[in-house]
């Protein structure tokens, strides 16, 4: 007969150490005795070689060490930074140190921070650990909960160590654009473009500026590549790459190079009238159907879009070429600058009549189905103009067919070359008769871009002359001399440091330059007038931002 409904009563037998009632187990132990017999902390403070628990800290950086080639940055008492202790603990990884110890296994249960001073260079972790005492089939779990002290030691980057030697760098970019007037504004260009992509420049260890463009260190060539690749779709260029043997092992068949990319731009700017030699057909370089006539410098991107100084009255399309940078190498010689932008002369529209099927508006370019036509905002007229200067003292106007019919208005203040007053420079082999074409005509007036905002002039702020001690000797007044020049040299290249974004510090580790040696308001004049001339232009104002776009949307893909 079976008895329900009484109480069952747990066995219970005294510890065989401390004779506290306790229920039976393998060890017929208590908690308090095991607890005293395995100390887990001992277990767990020991280091791989039996000394303290060590991490390893960069005194330049401040980076932690994961492995011996890898550095990694963290926050005081960060959760990434206690992965990191937890992962430097041998009795948490190994299960050897568990059988030597009597223990067959143990298990993290909860860890958290305790606060220490941030210059004792310790770090305090308190770990909740649950242990198995004894053989796996008659093992008993303990659970206690220790504190941890680790060890902060200094040791050297990798990266911080090659700054001490000959091989802080591995790969170069260097960017040229060589032009007899010295004009920047193609390079101001490039540094606006590299400033708005902080993904391109991420990589860039140092840069110096030269007589003619810049120079870009890298730690990787890859980088480097990567870098010249999308300068190339910003600025037509010619990309160069060469390798010098720094120093080899042949016992290990290991050679240390170093890679050097020359990016050599083609020293034609925006708005510059340009002569097309008629012989560039023969050499495979033309630029179609604008061969031996006078251009003028359109749209800058990877490629160089040509406009027709002297356009026909019928096609607009007629009017527009490409110029890819292969055939302006090819045959630099038949492309010559006639006059840049600072020949530009003031004009006044006077009238102007839209010539009839030039096509204007949106459908010229999408009625012909051609993707590479750019005349979809331009418009063929006769326009009738008088130089600014001349009004109320002579009445002497011009006649010339433009692109810009669309965007004029009587009234209007256009700016353009005057062919009229200028004297065309030119050799044997560059004589007008030889490069143009029989049936091209010299245009009187070449109209360039319309002005915004009225047309007020800017007047341009007078510069200090510093005054000089005549009672200084002529050693002391070099050694003054030779300063200013260097801390001119240094303000200038820290200024386009900070143009190209890295004055936050944002281009790398190796990044040497900072704001504070620099004004806030302190600008190139160069960059002042390419930024006026972005806000008075509003086309291309337009086409910067859309190449920019363009760029970092092709990053992101």
């Amino acid at each position: 007969m079976e008895i329900t409904g009484q109480p069952v009563t747990t066995i219970q037998i005294p510890c065989c150490l401390c004779g506290t009632l306790i229920t039976p187990n393998p060890a017929n132990q208590c908690t308090t005795c095991l607890a005293q017999q395995f100390d887990l902390k001992n277990i767990l403070q020991r280091g791989p070689s039996g000394g303290d628990l060590t991490i390893y800290q960069c005194r330049q950086c401040r980076r932690y060490q994961h492995t011996d080639s890898y550095f990694c940055h963290h926050d005081p008492e960060s959760p990434s930074l206690l992965a990191l202790c937890l992962k430097n603990i041998p009795a948490l990884t190994s299960n050897h140190v568990h059988r030597t110890h009597g223990l067959s296994s143990l298990t993290l249960v909860d860890s958290m921070w305790i606060w220490t001073e941030p210059h004792s260079m310790r770090l305090k972790v308190r770990l909740t650990v649950r242990a198995d005492v004894g053989e796996s089939n008659r093992s008993v779990t303990v659970q206690q909960r220790v504190p941890i002290e680790f060890h902060v030691q200094w040791k050297q980057c990798l990266d911080c160590n090659r700054e001490f030697t000959n091989r802080t760098w591995h790969a170069v970019v260097q960017l040229r654009q060589k032009r007899k007037d010295e004009s920047k504004k193609a390079l101001l260009l490039l540094e606006n473009a590299i400033a708005r992509n902080a993904e391109i420049r991420k990589h860039i260890l140092k840069a110096d500026t030269s007589r003619n463009g810049f120079d870009f260190y890298f730690m990787e060539s890859m980088h480097a590549q990567a870098f010249s690749s999308y300068l190339s779709s910003v600025y037509p260029m010619k990309i160069k790459t060469a390798q010098k043997l720094v120093s080899e092992d042949r016992r290990n068949n290991t050679a240390n190079m170093k890679m050097t990319t020359v990016c050599d731009m083609v020293p034609l700017n925006r708005h510059d009238l340009i002569v097309c030699d008629k012989r560039a057909a023969k050499d495979g370089c033309g630029p179609g159907r604008l061969n031996g006539k006078m251009c003028l410098v359109g749209k800058v991107s990877s490629t160089l879009q040509l406009v027709d100084a002297s356009p026909s009255r019928m096609n607009l399309e007629d009017c527009f070429a490409d110029l890819h940078a292969e055939k302006y190498w090819k045959g630099e010689k038949h492309f010559r600058i006639v006059f840049s932008e600072k020949r530009l002369v003031r004009f006044v529209v006077m009238d102007l009549e839209l010539c009839h099927g030039s096509g204007s508006g949106s459908g010229a370019g999408h009625d012909n189905g051609d993707d590479n036509f750019h005349g979809g905002n331009y418009a063929l007229a006769d326009v009738e103009v008088a130089r600014e200067s001349d009004l109320g003292v002579s009445e002497e106007t011009f006649h010339c067919t433009t692109h810009l019919g669309n965007l004029l208005d009587i009234g209007d203040i256009v700016l353009g070359y005057d062919l009229i007053s200028a004297v065309l420079a030119g050799g044997d082999e560059w004589s007008m008769k030889n490069a143009f074409n029989s049936n091209f005509n010299v245009p009187d007036v070449v109209l360039v871009k319309k002005v915004q905002g009225g047309g007020k002039r800017e007047a341009k702020g007078d510069r200090e002359m510093e005054k000089k001690d005549k009672s200084k000797s002529s050693s002391s007044k070099r050694r003054e001399k030779r300063k200013q020049k260097q801390e001119k040299k240094m303000k200038e290249l820290a200024d386009t440091m900070e143009r190209m974004g890295f004055g936050d510090g944002s281009a790398g580790g190796g990044n040497e330059y900072s704001d504070e040696s620099v004004e806030d308001d302190y600008r190139n004049s160069e960059e002042k007038a390419y930024d006026e001339e972005l806000e008075k232009d509003i086309e291309l104002a337009s086409e910067y931002g859309a190449i920019v776009e363009g760029n970092l949307d092709d990053n992101d893909e």
